[in-house]
């Protein structure tokens, strides 16, 4: 009502009231509506100066019952409070260094566990290690860098520990330790003069140093244009050329290796030739060059590859048009003609690329369902085309690569005459593509099968199919690249292969698969895959898009969704993993898939979880502009009343107004609800407190209110 009453406590505690009357109505007192404020006092805590936390302030509150146990507070510079180191309950000092001081609880149900009490560890500080006693290594490792710190054995030079590098933590960790669920850190930091130096943690090693092997690098960096890239190719996979150093004519040409997901690495295809002509002849050979294509900060291109690789190969003519893109040849300058003396004939001009008035004839022949150069053919060479294709835009297109003539190209007039007619595209007619025939007793269609992801993360890597005799077991077959098809993994261990194709029907589209003729000699496993699977009603996805946190899934317990675990991604997992579950020594993580019509669901790993899941709070309710309206206020201050509608027919609403930074509403007394008004010009909406309404909503009558 825009009057203020003030009233203000003094150090002793006593009530000064403001002389001044209240023109508002007095409110009814409940104690159910109130709660003593926590004040603790001395000697029920301790206040620790220069420990060794990263603030070093630490509050100690002693349990009343046994002063041996406590709870433990840390210093918050950006909030300028003490927090619990397990809950984040708030304490406050007040009165600090006083006679007078004490502190005050901001949480009213401060629930953690008593911790033993131990004054000496807050003042046990970090161990300084100086130069050469550490050494820090920098390797590639399938195409990703990767830091080691090797800190040498104080006692023992022969031996040392290894941390590995976090760089979501920005510290090094003990990997034995870690293993053992220990933490034990390190941190590289610098002087004042530029010398490197580390900052061991306080956590002693639980594990055995290792022996000391001096480094040595095992692979070597080239820069363009020691190699080339090639994107495009005819098969669609990616090709890269290395030169050989003593002759730029010569290459190494190396393939993506399509079973890679990170999609860098690269197997040379000269020794993976002769490995196939050695297995043929029952000598196994493993020899492979491997290569990993990799970006540095700048986005360049660079290749990492191994020092003691050899090749079985030797370097090949560097002939890049061998792999070109068939897209590169793509074509839709051309006509249909025919000899008038032959009704029958089908023939295709195809313009040069550079000279229209110049073109290539061809030929159809039924009989092989094929297109072929008339002259090339005079010419004694068989120079054959692709039946014409059809683009994304219902375009017809050829293949056609002039450069595999052996013809010269003939002028267009030559097929304008009358000798010739030129055809329309209706009426011709190609031959459908050779399909192969499909045997119908081993056909298994939708729902006895289904696609699975594999080990490594691809959604359709994996195929399962039904038992005939008991739909809850399976049959699991993985996908062989190379063969381009689905084989049974249990029968191909005991050397029995039971294959699976699939294909589309080409009325409706669904799937279907084709098993081989050999039957299973493996037993069918049980499905359990479904009791793994969590659709996406029963989980949250958080941060995603925000580069600065940590990604979260909030998991609920049940379709109620009162509780709920949460899980943080782990990059170098590809996981969501439960953090209180790994307190308790308990691995329980999910990983985060999609299914075809693009629906993110869950897929459990292995263990249940044993950590207690969180109470769940349900995000601010949101009402969008169409739903309240903006008025003056009694001073005729724009933008300080609002209403919000009740329902779509907009005939009750709530009154609030404009204080500080919200609106509370006008009519409910004590715990108000608020509304915050958030957007932009173009899109404003409310976000409203979880405090329900005590008063009733008013009837609307606009005309009341002023724009």
């Amino acid at each position: 009502m825009k009057i203020n009453v003030r009233a203000k406590m003094d150090a002793n505690e006593n009530l000064l009231l403001q002389n001044k009357n209240h023109v508002c109505l007095k409110a009814w007192y409940s104690a159910e509506n109130y709660s003593e404020l926590q004040i603790i006092k001395k000697p029920n805590y301790e206040i620790l100066e220069n420990t060794n936390t990263k603030n070093g302030k630490v509050v100690i509150i002693f349990n009343p019952i046994n002063q041996k146990e406590c709870h433990e507070f840390r210093w918050r510079t950006l909030k300028k409070l003490f927090l619990c180191v397990k809950c984040h309950a708030k304490a406050k000092v007040y009165n600090a260094l006083k006679e007078n001081e004490y502190i005050e609880m901001l949480q009213l149900n401060h629930d953690c566990e008593y911790r033993l009490y131990d004054r000496e560890k807050y003042f046990k500080f970090n161990k300084f290690i100086l130069a050469p006693d550490f050494e820090l290594r920098t390797e590639m490792k399938r195409g990703k860098e990767r830091k080691n710190l090797i800190i040498l054995d104080e006692n023992d030079k022969t031996k040392c520990y290894v941390f590995n590098f976090r760089k979501s933590k920005k510290l090094f960790q003990c990997l034995n330790c870690l293993k053992q669920y220990v933490l034990a850190t390190a941190k590289m930091v610098q002087n004042s003069e530029g010398e490197n130096y580390v900052i061991l943690s306080n956590f002693e090693h639980v594990c055995e140093p290792m022996k000391y092997i001096p480094y040595k690098n095992e692979s070597f960096i080239l820069h363009p244009p020691d190699f080339k890239i090639m994107e495009k190719t005819s098969n669609g996979i990616p090709k890269v050329f290395i030169f050989d150093p003593k002759n730029k004519n010569l290459c190494y040409a190396f393939s993506l290796v399509t079973s890679d997901l990170n999609r860098k690495r690269y197997v040379c295809l000269g020794c993976q030739f002769f490995a196939q002509k050695l297995s043929k002849k029952n000598i196994k050979s493993n020899a492979y060059v491997y290569i990993y294509l990799c970006k540095n900060e700048n986005g360049e291109y660079f290749v990492q590859m191994k020092n003691n690789q050899k090749h079985l190969c030797k370097p090949r003519k560097y002939e890049p048009e061998k792999y070109e893109s068939k897209e590169s040849f793509k074509t839709d300058k051309f006509f249909y003609y025919r000899k008038k003396a032959k009704p029958d004939s089908i023939n295709i001009a195809v313009f040069h690329s550079n000279d229209a008035t110049l073109c290539y004839p061809f030929s159809y022949s039924k009989a092989s369902n094929s297109i072929y150069c008339l002259s090339c053919k005079v010419l004694k060479k068989t120079f054959v085309i692709p039946i014409p294709k059809i683009d994304e835009n219902g375009k017809e297109y050829f293949i056609h690569d002039s450069k595999k003539h052996i013809c010269k190209p003939k002028k267009v007039s030559t097929f304008q005459t009358s000798e010739f007619q030129k055809l329309e595209r209706n009426e011709i007619a190609f031959k459908e593509t050779w399909k192969p025939k499909i045997n119908e007793e081993k056909i298994v269609k939708l729902p006895n099968f289904d696609f699975r992801p594999n080990k490594s993360g691809n959604p359709e890597g994996k195929l399962v199919v039904s038992d005939v005799k008991d739909k809850s077991m399976f049959y699991e077959f993985y996908f062989a690249t190379e063969k381009k098809m689905f084989i049974c993994s249990k029968c191909q261990v005991k050397k029995h292969r039971v294959t699976a194709k699939v294909h589309t029907n080409d009325k409706n589209g669904e799937k279907f698969i084709e098993l081989s003729k050999n039957e299973h000699i493996c037993e069918p496993i049980k499905d359990e895959y479904k009791d793994k699977i969590i659709e996406a009603s029963n989980f949250i996805v958080l941060d995603r898009d925000d580069e600065t946190k940590n990604t979260r899934i909030h998991l609920f317990t049940s379709e109620t969704k009162e509780f709920y675990y949460e899980l943080r991604y782990v990059a170098a997992q590809n996981i969501f993993q439960c953090n209180s579950c790994t307190r308790k020594h308990k691995f329980v993580a999910v990983k985060l898939l999609t299914k075809e019509n693009g629906e993110e669901y869950l897929q459990k790993m292995k263990n249940e979880h044993i950590c207690t899941p969180k109470k769940y709070d349900e995000p601010p309710k949101i009402i969008p502009a169409s739903m309240f309206e903006l008025y003056k206020n009694i001073k005729r201050e724009p933008n300080k009343k609002l209403v919000i509608f009740t329902s779509e027919k907009k005939d009750f609403v709530y009154e609030y107004y404009w204080l500080k930074k919200s609106f509370y509403c006008l009519k409910c007394s004590n715990h108000k609800p608020t509304a915050k008004l958030l957007g932009d010009e173009n899109e404003k909406y409310l976000e409203l407190s979880k405090t329900e309404h005590v008063c009733q909503p008013m009837k609307y009558n606009p005309k009341r209110y002023r724009k």
